[in-house]
Protein backbone atom coordinates (compact mmCIF):
# COMPACT_ATOMS: atom_id res chain seq x y z
CA UNK A 1 0.00 0.00 0.00
CA UNK A 2 2.85 2.38 0.89
CA UNK A 3 4.56 1.56 -2.41
CA UNK A 4 1.32 2.30 -4.25
CA UNK A 5 1.04 5.66 -2.50
CA UNK A 6 4.69 6.42 -3.28
CA UNK A 7 4.21 5.70 -6.96
CA UNK A 8 0.98 7.67 -7.00
CA UNK A 9 2.72 10.59 -5.35
CA UNK A 10 5.56 10.39 -7.84
CA UNK A 11 3.21 10.65 -10.80
CA UNK A 12 1.05 13.30 -9.18
CA UNK A 13 3.98 15.41 -8.06
CA UNK A 14 5.71 15.12 -11.41
CA UNK A 15 2.56 16.21 -13.22
CA UNK A 16 2.34 19.32 -11.06
CA UNK A 17 5.90 20.62 -10.98
CA UNK A 18 7.96 18.88 -13.65
CA UNK A 19 9.11 21.13 -16.47
CA UNK A 20 10.09 19.55 -19.78
CA UNK A 21 13.66 19.93 -20.96
CA UNK A 22 13.97 22.13 -24.06
CA UNK A 23 17.09 21.71 -26.16
CA UNK A 24 18.72 24.93 -27.28
CA UNK A 25 19.26 25.51 -31.00
CA UNK A 26 22.32 23.76 -32.43
CA UNK A 27 25.04 26.33 -33.06
CA UNK A 28 26.53 26.08 -36.55
CA UNK A 29 29.54 28.08 -37.74
CA UNK A 30 29.57 27.93 -41.55
CA UNK A 31 32.49 29.02 -43.73
CA UNK A 32 31.93 29.35 -47.48
CA UNK A 33 35.16 28.76 -49.41
CA UNK A 34 34.76 30.33 -52.86
CA UNK A 35 36.88 29.88 -55.98
CA UNK A 36 37.90 33.26 -57.48
CA UNK A 37 38.68 32.17 -61.03
CA UNK A 38 37.13 33.90 -64.02
CA UNK A 39 34.32 31.38 -64.50
CA UNK A 40 32.81 31.92 -61.03
CA UNK A 41 31.12 35.31 -61.49
CA UNK A 42 27.52 34.03 -61.58
CA UNK A 43 28.16 31.76 -58.61
CA UNK A 44 29.52 34.63 -56.54
CA UNK A 45 26.59 36.87 -57.45
CA UNK A 46 24.06 34.17 -56.65
CA UNK A 47 25.73 33.45 -53.31
CA UNK A 48 25.66 37.14 -52.40
CA UNK A 49 22.03 37.57 -53.44
CA UNK A 50 20.68 34.37 -51.90
CA UNK A 51 22.47 34.02 -48.57
CA UNK A 52 19.40 35.58 -46.94
CA UNK A 53 17.12 32.87 -48.34
CA UNK A 54 19.60 30.19 -47.32
CA UNK A 55 19.79 31.58 -43.78
CA UNK A 56 16.02 31.93 -43.41
CA UNK A 57 15.50 28.26 -44.26
CA UNK A 58 18.41 26.97 -42.20
CA UNK A 59 17.46 28.86 -39.05
CA UNK A 60 13.74 29.41 -39.61
CA UNK A 61 12.63 26.40 -37.57
CA UNK A 62 14.57 27.56 -34.52
CA UNK A 63 16.55 24.31 -34.46
CA UNK A 64 19.79 25.86 -35.71
CA UNK A 65 21.60 29.09 -34.84
CA UNK A 66 24.06 29.82 -37.67
CA UNK A 67 26.64 32.44 -38.54
CA UNK A 68 28.62 32.76 -41.75
CA UNK A 69 32.25 33.33 -42.67
CA UNK A 70 33.77 33.75 -46.13
CA UNK A 71 37.07 32.70 -47.75
CA UNK A 72 38.10 33.66 -51.25
CA UNK A 73 40.92 31.73 -52.91
CA UNK A 74 42.63 31.44 -56.28
CA UNK A 75 42.69 35.07 -57.34
CA UNK A 76 45.96 36.43 -58.76
CA UNK A 77 47.52 36.10 -55.34
CA UNK A 78 46.34 32.44 -55.20
CA UNK A 79 46.58 32.20 -51.40
CA UNK A 80 43.30 32.04 -49.46
CA UNK A 81 42.08 35.17 -47.71
CA UNK A 82 39.34 36.00 -45.24
CA UNK A 83 36.67 38.33 -46.56
CA UNK A 84 34.68 38.25 -43.34
CA UNK A 85 34.85 36.55 -39.99
CA UNK A 86 31.54 35.12 -38.79
CA UNK A 87 28.66 37.47 -39.45
CA UNK A 88 24.94 37.50 -40.06
CA UNK A 89 23.55 36.97 -43.55
CA UNK A 90 23.32 40.69 -44.34
CA UNK A 91 26.91 41.46 -43.41
CA UNK A 92 28.07 38.32 -45.21
CA UNK A 93 26.33 39.51 -48.38
CA UNK A 94 28.10 42.85 -48.16
CA UNK A 95 31.47 41.16 -47.64
CA UNK A 96 30.87 38.92 -50.66
CA UNK A 97 31.12 42.01 -52.86
CA UNK A 98 34.87 41.66 -52.30
CA UNK A 99 35.12 38.35 -54.13
CA UNK A 100 37.24 38.47 -57.31
CA UNK A 101 37.22 36.67 -60.66
CA UNK A 102 40.79 37.18 -61.85
CA UNK A 103 42.50 33.91 -60.92
CA UNK A 104 43.34 30.58 -62.46
CA UNK A 105 45.19 28.56 -59.81
CA UNK A 106 42.87 27.13 -57.17
CA UNK A 107 44.40 25.34 -54.14
CA UNK A 108 41.10 24.27 -52.60
CA UNK A 109 42.63 21.92 -50.03
CA UNK A 110 44.79 24.77 -48.78
CA UNK A 111 41.78 27.12 -48.67
CA UNK A 112 39.77 24.58 -46.67
CA UNK A 113 42.62 24.25 -44.17
CA UNK A 114 42.70 28.05 -43.94
CA UNK A 115 38.95 28.06 -43.18
CA UNK A 116 39.70 25.83 -40.19
CA UNK A 117 42.55 28.05 -38.90
CA UNK A 118 45.07 25.28 -39.63
CA UNK A 119 47.80 26.93 -41.74
CA UNK A 120 51.25 27.53 -40.28
CA UNK A 121 51.59 31.14 -39.14
CA UNK A 122 48.02 32.01 -40.11
CA UNK A 123 47.15 35.48 -38.82
CA UNK A 124 43.52 35.85 -39.92
CA UNK A 125 41.64 33.38 -37.74
CA UNK A 126 37.95 32.56 -37.73
CA UNK A 127 36.31 32.99 -34.32
CA UNK A 128 34.57 29.63 -34.10
CA UNK A 129 32.29 29.24 -31.11
CA UNK A 130 33.58 26.49 -28.83
CA UNK A 131 30.21 24.72 -28.82
CA UNK A 132 29.33 25.07 -32.51
CA UNK A 133 29.29 22.56 -35.34
CA UNK A 134 32.02 23.50 -37.83
CA UNK A 135 30.71 23.41 -41.36
CA UNK A 136 32.82 24.11 -44.46
CA UNK A 137 31.23 24.57 -47.90
CA UNK A 138 33.51 24.83 -50.94
CA UNK A 139 32.25 26.22 -54.26
CA UNK A 140 34.49 25.55 -57.25
CA UNK A 141 34.60 24.32 -60.82
CA UNK A 142 38.26 23.23 -60.66
CA UNK A 143 40.03 20.35 -58.93
CA UNK A 144 42.55 21.14 -56.24
CA UNK A 145 45.64 22.67 -57.89
CA UNK A 146 48.54 22.85 -57.78
CA UNK A 147 49.10 19.47 -56.15
CA UNK A 148 52.09 20.95 -54.35
CA UNK A 149 50.81 24.26 -52.99
CA UNK A 150 53.37 24.64 -50.20
CA UNK A 151 54.55 27.92 -51.75
CA UNK A 152 51.19 29.39 -50.69
CA UNK A 153 50.93 27.76 -47.26
CA UNK A 154 51.73 24.65 -45.22
CA UNK A 155 50.42 22.69 -42.25
CA UNK A 156 53.14 21.42 -39.93
CA UNK A 157 55.61 22.29 -42.67
CA UNK A 158 53.87 19.94 -45.11
CA UNK A 159 51.98 20.48 -48.32
CA UNK A 160 48.21 20.32 -47.83
CA UNK A 161 47.28 17.21 -49.79
CA UNK A 162 44.11 15.14 -49.37
CA UNK A 163 45.47 13.10 -46.45
CA UNK A 164 46.55 16.22 -44.55
CA UNK A 165 43.17 17.85 -45.17
CA UNK A 166 41.38 14.67 -44.10
CA UNK A 167 43.23 14.81 -40.77
CA UNK A 168 42.37 18.49 -40.30
CA UNK A 169 38.67 17.86 -40.93
CA UNK A 170 38.75 14.90 -38.52
CA UNK A 171 40.54 16.86 -35.80
CA UNK A 172 37.88 19.58 -36.05
CA UNK A 173 34.97 17.12 -36.36
CA UNK A 174 33.94 19.36 -39.25
CA UNK A 175 31.26 18.79 -41.85
CA UNK A 176 32.43 19.28 -45.44
CA UNK A 177 30.22 20.01 -48.44
CA UNK A 178 31.00 20.82 -52.04
CA UNK A 179 29.09 22.70 -54.73
CA UNK A 180 31.08 21.40 -57.67
CA UNK A 181 31.17 21.10 -61.45
CA UNK A 182 33.12 18.70 -63.67
CA UNK A 183 34.25 15.11 -63.26
CA UNK A 184 37.83 15.95 -62.29
CA UNK A 185 36.63 18.49 -59.73
CA UNK A 186 34.18 16.05 -58.18
CA UNK A 187 36.86 13.35 -58.09
CA UNK A 188 39.21 15.76 -56.35
CA UNK A 189 36.82 16.43 -53.47
CA UNK A 190 34.13 13.75 -53.28
CA UNK A 191 35.87 11.28 -50.97
CA UNK A 192 36.72 14.04 -48.50
CA UNK A 193 33.16 15.34 -48.62
CA UNK A 194 31.39 12.01 -48.20
CA UNK A 195 33.93 11.02 -45.55
CA UNK A 196 33.00 14.05 -43.46
CA UNK A 197 29.23 13.98 -43.41
CA UNK A 198 28.61 16.06 -46.51
CA UNK A 199 27.13 15.93 -49.98
CA UNK A 200 28.30 16.94 -53.45
CA UNK A 201 25.90 19.47 -55.01
CA UNK A 202 25.68 20.46 -58.69
CA UNK A 203 27.33 23.83 -59.31
CA UNK A 204 25.53 24.09 -62.67
CA UNK A 205 22.29 24.78 -60.77
CA UNK A 206 23.96 27.72 -59.03
CA UNK A 207 25.95 29.03 -61.99
CA UNK A 208 23.01 30.38 -63.96
CA UNK A 209 21.03 33.56 -64.53
CA UNK A 210 17.73 31.69 -64.22
CA UNK A 211 16.36 32.98 -60.91
CA UNK A 212 13.84 30.15 -60.54
CA UNK A 213 16.57 27.52 -60.90
CA UNK A 214 18.77 29.32 -58.37
CA UNK A 215 15.92 29.67 -55.88
CA UNK A 216 15.04 25.99 -56.17
CA UNK A 217 18.69 25.05 -55.69
CA UNK A 218 19.18 27.27 -52.63
CA UNK A 219 15.96 25.99 -51.06
CA UNK A 220 16.99 22.36 -51.54
CA UNK A 221 20.53 23.07 -50.40
CA UNK A 222 19.44 24.85 -47.22
CA UNK A 223 16.95 22.15 -46.29
CA UNK A 224 19.60 19.48 -46.72
CA UNK A 225 22.05 21.50 -44.64
CA UNK A 226 19.44 21.79 -41.91
CA UNK A 227 18.88 18.03 -41.90
CA UNK A 228 22.62 17.41 -42.06
CA UNK A 229 23.16 19.50 -38.92
CA UNK A 230 20.40 17.66 -37.06
CA UNK A 231 21.81 14.32 -38.20
CA UNK A 232 25.25 15.39 -36.98
CA UNK A 233 23.93 15.66 -33.45
CA UNK A 234 22.14 12.33 -33.72
CA UNK A 235 25.49 10.75 -34.63
CA UNK A 236 27.58 12.86 -32.22
CA UNK A 237 25.43 13.34 -29.10
CA UNK A 238 28.45 14.17 -26.90
CA UNK A 239 29.78 16.88 -29.20
CA UNK A 240 29.69 20.24 -27.33
CA UNK A 241 27.26 21.63 -29.92
CA UNK A 242 24.82 18.79 -29.31
CA UNK A 243 24.61 18.70 -25.53
CA UNK A 244 21.21 19.72 -24.11
CA UNK A 245 20.77 23.07 -22.46
CA UNK A 246 21.59 23.15 -18.76
CA UNK A 247 19.05 25.85 -17.96
CA UNK A 248 16.37 23.32 -17.07
CA UNK A 249 18.11 20.06 -16.07
CA UNK A 250 16.39 16.74 -16.51
CA UNK A 251 15.26 15.39 -13.10
CA UNK A 252 17.66 12.82 -11.60
CA UNK A 253 16.89 10.15 -9.04
CA UNK A 254 16.90 12.56 -6.09
CA UNK A 255 14.73 14.98 -8.01
CA UNK A 256 12.17 12.27 -8.73
CA UNK A 257 12.09 11.24 -5.07
CA UNK A 258 11.53 14.87 -4.11
CA UNK A 259 8.64 15.02 -6.55
CA UNK A 260 7.20 11.86 -5.02
CA UNK A 261 7.39 13.20 -1.47
CA UNK A 262 5.97 16.53 -2.57
CA UNK A 263 3.11 14.73 -4.28
CA UNK A 264 2.31 12.68 -1.16
CA UNK A 265 2.25 15.76 1.04
CA UNK A 266 0.00 17.53 -1.42
CA UNK A 267 -2.36 14.55 -1.61
CA UNK A 268 -2.60 14.30 2.18
CA UNK A 269 -3.37 17.97 2.53
CA UNK A 270 -5.91 17.72 -0.22
CA UNK A 271 -7.56 14.72 1.51
CA UNK A 272 -7.79 16.56 4.84
CA UNK A 273 -9.26 19.61 3.16
CA UNK A 274 -11.88 17.44 1.41
CA UNK A 275 -12.80 15.63 4.64
CA UNK A 276 -13.39 18.89 6.52
CA UNK A 277 -15.31 20.57 3.73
Amino acid sequence: MKLKKLLSGLVFGAAIVATPVHAAPILSDIVFVVDESGSMGNVQTNLRNNIGLFASILTGTGQVDAQYGLVGYGDRGVSPRMLTDFANAGDFSTAANGLRTNGGTEPGYLATAFALNALDGQSDLFSFRSNAVKNIIILTDEPNNPNNSSFYGTVGGANVDSSVLDSILTDNNALYNGVLRGTSTINSYSSLITGHGGTVFDLNLFNTNDASVVTAFVTDFANKKLQETLDFCDLNPTDPACLPTQDVPEPGTLGLLSLALGGLVFRRRLSKFTATS
